[in-house]
């Protein structure tokens, strides 16, 4: 029982220090699973750009990548 109330309290602690949760106006938006591909275009270098990722026809996923 002590464990598990010094494992709660130090769980408590943590959550204390990462501060509150703003909500972004974007967080709304759909799709808010890829926003990191957003980010991910302006990373690549110039002359290339941004594919997103996708499902190939074997069923495998590919991340985005810069072309």
């Amino acid at each position: 029982m002590r464990r598990f109330a010094m494992a709660l309290a130090a769980l408590a602690f943590a959550a204390s220090l990462t501060g509150p949760v703003v909500a972004k106006p974007h967080d709304h938006m759909k799709g808010n699973s890829m926003s990191a591909s957003g980010h991910m275009k302006s990373m690549c270098p110039p002359g290339k750009h941004w594919v997103k990722p996708y499902k190939r026809k074997n069923g495998m996923m590919v991340k985005g990548y810069c072309r």
